[in-house]
């Protein structure tokens, strides 16, 4: 057997020396990191026994001066968690309940099986380190029990909810009769501000998170405080330690606002209204100390629907109302969107239940999207700075939810987009496949002509029907590459370039790779782009040669060099051809636009198209030799 941690220290006893020796060497043959003493008989044993030189005991049950219970009994008498293992030919069921009703830590018989050995060090070897790691816990413990006590702060410690450890400090403060009043006690009767910051920390296992709440002392009373929680294992356990604190007004204050900023970058991440009000109802709670609270949004209706409240507010009023019309106090604020502080809502004439169990209440307009409205038994039971500070959250939740609205909108009409396109490419595809049946047969007479008789016309006959193919193929690509690309991968530009030089037509021309960039792309797409730029530096300095025969585009008898680099941001593709004269340098990406009789004009806006789905940027400019220079940049890099 593997060791798993340090030397195991074992006492084995039985009275019969033979079975004694047996025992030992076969512990020790299976697990050469058991350390065994042996002891003849349960009286040795005791005289020999001390728990702190020892890990565990192995015992025989079955012994003529004390049997193996009796020596069990007696040694839980002094230390009632010490491993104790009965390994015990006797084979008794009756001795095996007394063993276990005796605290015994394993009980396996002996059955003279050659394995029997290596399942008694498997079982004593998770004993022991159960107990060395119940060990250091409860040493542990003790050591931070002794911080604890002598801090100045308040300090909880829970388990599941419930308080485990309170150090003296926390009895004055709760004005309890001693600490050990608190223990045991559920969280949520000392935090009558809820116990959302013990639940936070617990669930995500944070560090430190500081809130403002308020506690409950002893005498029904509740006072402001702070409370900074983290996770803890204490005594084995998962737990949650809170220190507590006084909070003063301007420390309660400056948290408040510090909160509010944080609760408004969860805010600003929501995608849906109802998160927003989710968020919101517990800012107002947790933060600003606004306990029942609700949030009212406008339907389809143009109703003002209950969407997400307290608990403290449905303890209070039960169902929530809906509100439809100006006959509500609700209704009122919405439209003035303006905050009001009522001190006693059934003084107003339009409180919308008379017999309310609320007094005071405090509406927060959301602009045109609803009302933040939060409630309390007590007459004037919000100041100037719940007014304050529930006006910044409302601004940030009215923020929010615009965000929200804006972000459907746009994903809207994402969908129409995406719609369009795909009918877009559906119908180019059906016209496209439309023209090519004519085409193909037109193609196929003229060869017969061809064979026929010699004409001056049919060659230009046959350019043009090329033409008509390249222009076919054109279509179907614009109506494809604008769509966004999704699915990127990183690949070396410099290989792809060489990949598409070779199914491109460039007769003399020659292409120089000066980049080793790898970049984030829809390969496909990338091949497209650079293959139009390639086609249109071979095809544009043929174009321009003054000796241009028929075949001249074909067989790149200018002989240009492109040359593919890297530039700031992205990379470039260059020739040394005539360039492309400043003042129709943008107009080149437009659909149709070519200065070539039989081009297509479809090219380069293919090109500009396959940029811009993939969020690039395309420009043209002069290279160094004079001719054209497309520069690609906004790329993402595998490293970015």
């Amino acid at each position: 057997m593997d060791a798993a941690g340090p030397p195991v220290e074992l006492l084995c006893v039985d009275d019969d020396t033979e079975a004694l020796d047996a025992l030992a060497a076969g512990l020790e043959r299976v697990d050469g990191d058991f350390a065994v003493t042996t002891a003849t008989g349960a009286a040795d044993a005791l005289n020999a026994f001390d728990h702190a030189a020892f890990d565990c005991i192995v015992s025989e049950a079955a012994m003529a001066d004390i049997d193996g219970l009796a020596f069990l009994q007696a040694v839980r008498a002094e230390n009632p968690e010490f491993p104790f293992v009965l390994f015990t030919a006797q084979g008794d069921w009756s001795l095996a309940s007394d063993a276990i009703a005796a605290g015994v830590s394993e009980y396996i018989p002996r059955d003279g099986d050659d394995g029997q050995y290596r399942l008694l060090a498997r079982r004593v070897r998770t004993i022991v380190e159960r107990h060395r790691a119940m060990r250091t816990a409860a040493e542990d413990r003790a050591s931070a029990e002794t911080i604890l006590d002598v801090a100045p702060d308040v300090i909880l410690a829970a388990v599941d909810g419930r308080v485990v450890y309170a150090n003296p400090a926390a009895g004055d403060f709760f004005e309890v009769r001693g600490r050990d009043a608190l223990v045991g006690r559920s969280v949520d009767d000392i935090l009558a501000g809820g116990s959302g910051v013990f639940e936070v920390a617990q669930a995500t296992g944070q560090t430190a998170h500081t809130v403002e709440t308020t506690v409950r002392r002893g005498d029904g009373s509740t006072v402001l405080a702070t409370v900074t929680a983290c996770t803890v294992t204490w005594d084995g356990a998962a737990a949650v330690v809170g220190i507590f604190q006084h909070a003063t007004e301007a420390d309660t204050r400056e948290r408040r606002l510090e909160a509010l900023h944080e609760a408004t970058r969860n805010l600003m991440g929501c995608k849906q209204r109802e998160a927003v009000a989710g968020i919101g109802v517990t800012a107002a709670s947790e933060i600003l100390g606004l306990d029942a609270n609700s949030v009212h949004l406008v339907d389809d209706d143009g109703h003002l629907e209950p969407v997400v409240a307290t608990d403290a507010l449905c303890d209070l009023v039960g169902d929530l109302p809906s509100f439809t019309g100006s006959d509500s106090i609700a209704w009122r604020v919405y439209e003035s969107d303006e905050v009001a502080a009522l001190s006693d809502v059934r003084d107003d004439p339009d409180v919308h239940n008379p017999d309310t169990p609320i007094r005071s209440e405090l509406y927060l307009p959301l602009g045109e999207h609803g009302i933040l409205i939060a409630a309390s038994p007590v007459a004037d039971a919000f100041d100037e700075q719940d007014v304050a500070l529930g006006q910044v959250l409302a601004a940030n939740m009215e923020a929010a939810l615009d965000a929200v609205v804006r972000d459907n909108e746009l994903r809207e009409r994402e969908r129409e987009l995406a719609a369009q396109n795909a009918h877009l490419e559906r119908f180019a595809s059906a016209v496209c496949h439309d023209l090519r049946n004519p085409l193909n047969v037109a193609s196929g007479r003229l060869e017969l002509v061809r064979e026929e008789c010699e004409s001056e016309h049919i060659n230009a006959i046959d350019r043009m029907f090329h033409r008509m193919e390249a222009l076919i193929e054109d279509l179907l690509l614009i109506a494809k590459t604008g769509e966004a690309v999704s699915d990127l991968e990183p690949v070396d530009v410099g290989a792809v370039v060489e990949a598409c030089w070779a199914t491109v037509e460039t007769g003399a021309a020659t292409l120089v790779v000066e980049t080793d960039t790898r970049i984030l792309t829809d390969v496909t797409r990338l091949k497209q782009l650079l293959e139009n730029l390639v086609r249109n530096a071979v095809e544009h300095s043929a174009a321009s040669s003054p000796v241009q025969s028929d075949d001249a585009v074909g067989d790149g008898s200018e002989g240009v060099t492109v040359t593919v680099g890297d530039c700031p941001g992205g990379f470039y593709v260059a020739d040394d051809g005539p360039g492309i004269p400043e003042t129709d340098r943008e107009k080149v990406f437009e659909s149709g636009y070519s200065t070539r009789t039989d081009g297509t004009g479809f090219g380069l806006a293919i090109v500009r198209q396959i940029a811009e789905a993939h969020g690039w940027d395309v420009r043209v400019t002069e290279s160094t030799d004079g001719g054209a220079r497309f520069e690609i940049t906004g790329v993402d890099t595998p490293e970015t």
